[in-house]
């Protein structure tokens, strides 16, 4: 064990890639880009869901939402908005990241925000530091911070590898928590699927505030760890759970609600020097990868694949070609290539305006359904703004693409393919009505 790095697992929480290193200049974030300059910002990385619960339990374990159960938000997690109708939670036997380490010999350490499950104890940690209960216990960034740098001094004592999962609030809604104050200071800027109008330039200013929060408090940290004498030792990974809280971002599959960073740093792994990965990745491949980089093994069910070859030169070959999104609420399926995006709606909804308006509830809806198959051409259609499916000439693509969606919803065994996925509360009432009615 004194051989294996400590490991410092950093995410904020709706973000998707709003940072100066990933091209956003209007965005004030002086200590994640540091970290990107120090280490290997991946440029091509997706989340498998929009929203936190299904893609931070797929961060964790290494397998699909569809196979570790979290298909959505768990009714716990939101008991101060009680109209959720949704209870999922983790299938029986599933092992999160902490229990693998925990087993390994790491001393493990929640610090702030975790999403994958309502009662932290479930997750093994030894330690929980500035812990929040989701939606009723919230602490700003400056609080995980502090804790979290004097944790770092008294792993310096300890003397044992640790595993740190730090988790902020920011920069979910509301976008003013604790106090937060806009930041327009470079500038505001409105991403091209959204509308520019005064509420869109209020709000996104008061997001990039939020952001800055973050990025202050990645620097409290990484400060921490240099003073410690641990920076050496230590792989830090920066990441994000899924898109901002926008219209066509979070809550849907568009490329700006999974879009989002991961930037990984461990000196004395060799893991520096500013380097870029275009490789296309998706986070349920960071589990295996960070097994592989410390030596462990990866488990037999783990879905995800390893990308730890990527900090090898030269690199082999990227270990996929495509990437799978998931969102049950709407019941959208999608796949994703360097060149295309096909994605398969399993309910009924209204098309979205582009570019969508701020100032409607989740942009302003037009009098079309959505269709059952979109297709877009990233490369001539960045923005996804105009759906090719109908066009004979991708004919071929759309094909192409139905067929390995297909095979990945029979391989995860999907419960759509089965008809509409009742929720676990249908289950619940169900087996309670059946009982009655049978006494």
């Amino acid at each position: 064990m004194k051989d294996r790095p400590n490991i410092i697992v950093m995410t904020t929480h709706d973000t998707g890639r709003h940072f100066g290193c990933y091209g956003y200049e209007t965005v004030h974030t002086p200590a994640i880009d540091g970290l990107a300059r120090d280490g290997y910002r991946f440029t091509n990385y997706f989340a498998c869901s929009s929203v936190c619960v299904p893609s931070r339990s797929t961060m964790m374990t290494g397998r699909y939402p569809q196979s570790h159960g979290q298909m959505c938000m768990p009714v716990s997690a939101v008991v101060d908005e009680p109209l959720f109708p949704w209870d999922w939670q983790f299938n029986e036997g599933e092992r999160h990241l902490s229990h693998i380490l925990q087993a390994a010999g790491y001393y493990t350490a929640l610090i702030g925000f975790q999403h994958e499950a309502f009662q932290a104890e479930q997750l093994g940690f030894d330690a929980r530091l500035a812990e929040m209960i989701p939606w009723s216990v919230r602490r700003g960034a400056d609080e995980v911070a502090a804790a979290a740098a004097e944790f770092l001094k008294d792993s310096a004592r300890r003397g044992v590898p640790f595993y740190a999962q730090i988790g902020f609030f920011e920069t979910h809604f509301p976008l003013d928590f604790g106090g937060i104050q806009p930041d327009s200071s470079q500038g505001v800027f409105v991403p091209p699927y959204i509308a520019e109008n005064e509420t869109a330039i209020a709000r996104l200013a008061q997001f990039q505030g939020s952001v800055r929060k973050a990025d202050g408090a990645v620097g409290v940290i990484l400060e921490a760890l240099k003073t410690s004498g641990l920076a050496r030792d230590t792989i830090v990974v920066f990441t994000v759970d899924h898109g901002p809280q926008f219209p066509r971002a979070k809550y849907t599959l568009y490329d700006p609600g999974i879009a989002v960073a991961l930037i990984v740093r461990w000196p004395g792994g060799g893991l520096e020097g500013g380097r870029t990965c275009p490789w296309l990745l998706s986070n349920v491949d960071f589990l295996p990868t960070l097994l592989e980089l410390i030596g462990l093994p990866v488990p037999e069910r783990v879905e995800g694949v390893s990308f730890a070859g990527a900090f090898s030169d030269p690199a082999p070959e990227p270990p996929r070609e495509e990437v799978f999104g998931f969102f049950h609420s709407q019941a959208i399926r999608c796949i994703r290539t360097e060149r295309h995006k096909l994605l398969r709606n399993f309910a009924f909804r209204l098309l979205m305006e582009v570019p969508a308006d701020m100032a409607e509830p989740g942009g302003r809806a037009l009098s079309k359904k959505v269709p059952a198959v979109q297709l877009f051409d990233l490369a001539a259609d960045p923005n996804e703004c105009h759906d090719v499916a109908p066009d004979p000439k991708y004919a071929a693509v759309r094909q192409d693409l139905d067929e390995r969606l297909w095979r990945w919803l029979e391989q995860v065994n999907d419960p759509i393919l089965n008809g509409p996925v009742p929720t676990p509360a249908y289950f619940e009432a169900i087996a309670d009505y059946r009982r009655r009615k049978h006494t």
